[in-house]
């Protein structure tokens, strides 16, 4: 009898443990529904509540027991943690639940991708399910060709297929210059912040960089991608040497990524700015945030692809947004070694944003969401 109690007890045990669960409420305070919004929540914290080891896995379930796609992130608050990361949807003004539990996840297909690509004079080349970039690396630099902007691949596929469009031009089977049937790349960055970069903004003069010298990749995906960039120091004004660093990361599903610079300096602070490159032409678009959060461009349109689109926003408003040094550009002031955080990034006529209303509509709306962000209560 007593070895029966004990194996019920056992038994008891057993399963309270494998049953142990969380369950998190990510509350919406907008009136605007949020669809696959990638949420963060610490993962120290998580495996405490659960009692979980380093190595244990969990599975996270929504309302219908549908298991959701998730991701082990850095974290660039503390580097002692780490993220959970997961796509969440909540109906404006209310809540969805969502539960956790240890446990074998399924096979979750990447949405993001980012590598270094030498046999294209070291680009690094980044995607996700909506949109892809590139930044120039040492290789480029060395040729004479400089620049430290972004570049904005246009696609029209959930797919990644930046790795096919690099073997097919390098091949010569086709190019990424012309559309086919995916995408294509017709931005112009040269000597630019194009696509949303950032550089020290003194005495009305954008003082640039040049192509990155090393690079690190922090997050490889499904969910997001996340990787620094490192650049030599450069002679900026009377500041004399500049050096900085670049951390640039890309959810699944965003149009924009979230930028991190950070400049060594040594004065007391540095006006800096991040900008997009203007055309000096009738047809292209600009609008503009009244509360200097947000400012969106539209390239002239091209006859055969389309527009392009690019912004700059974030979560806590610029200092001032002008249109200097052929850029649109968003003013901040930082401190040597403050991250200056922003977000950057780009839409295309022919996938998703039919007018530059549309595109403006999307910016206004990432940046509300930014600024009221979803909130995690952990039960």
């Amino acid at each position: 009898m007593k070895q029966t109690i004990i194996a019920f007890f056992a038994a008891a045990l057993l399963v309270s443990c494998t049953s142990a669960k969380v369950e998190v409420t990510v509350a919406n305070q907008l009136g605007m529904d949020r669809e696959n919004e990638i949420v963060e929540i610490s993962r120290n914290i998580l495996w405490s509540k659960l009692n979980l080891s380093s190595t244990d896995r969990i599975i996270v379930q929504d309302e219908s027991s549908r298991q959701v796609t998730y991701q082990i992130a850095s974290n660039p608050e503390d580097k002692t943690d780490s993220l959970l990361i997961f796509p969440a949807t909540v109906k404006a003004n209310a809540s969805s639940v969502y539960t956790i539990r240890k446990g074998k996840p399924g096979v979750f297909q990447s949405k993001v991708a980012g590598r270094l690509v030498p046999e294209r004079k070291d680009d690094f080349n980044w995607e996700n399910d909506r949109v892809a970039f590139r930044m120039y690396g040492p290789a480029l630099q060395a040729t004479g060709e400089i620049s430290n902007g972004i570049d904005l691949w246009a696609k029209r596929t959930d797919r990644l297929v930046a790795d096919k469009w690099y073997a097919e031009e390098l091949s010569g089977k086709s190019t990424y210059h012309t559309d086919n049937g995916e995408g294509l790349d017709f931005y112009k960055v040269g000597p630019t912040l194009g696509a949303g970069a950032a550089a020290p903004y003194l005495n009305d003069q954008l003082w640039f960089s040049r192509n990155f010298t090393t690079y690190e990749i922090l997050d490889k995906g499904p969910l997001r991608i996340t990787f620094r960039l490192n650049y030599d120091a450069f002679n900026v004004d009377k500041l004399g040497e500049v050096s900085s660093t670049r951390i640039i990361s890309l959810d699944a599903g965003s149009q924009l990524n979230k930028i991190t610079q950070i400049h060594d300096f040594k004065a007391e602070s540095m006006p800096v700015a991040a900008g997009i490159v203007l055309r000096n032409s009738p047809e292209e678009q600009v609008s503009t945030d009244e509360n200097k959060s947000w400012a969106a461009h539209a390239e002239p349109a091209d006859s055969i692809n389309g527009t392009l689109y690019q912004a700059i926003a974030a979560a806590t408003p610029f200092t001032g947004i002008e249109k200097a040094n052929n850029h649109l550009l968003g003013l901040q002031t930082v401190k040597t070694n403050e991250p200056f955080i922003y977000y950057a990034g780009g839409g295309w006529s022919k996938y998703g944003f039919d007018t530059f209303e549309d595109w403006t509509k999307y910016v206004k709306e990432f940046t509300e969401k930014l600024q009221s962000p979803l909130t995690i209560t952990i039960n």
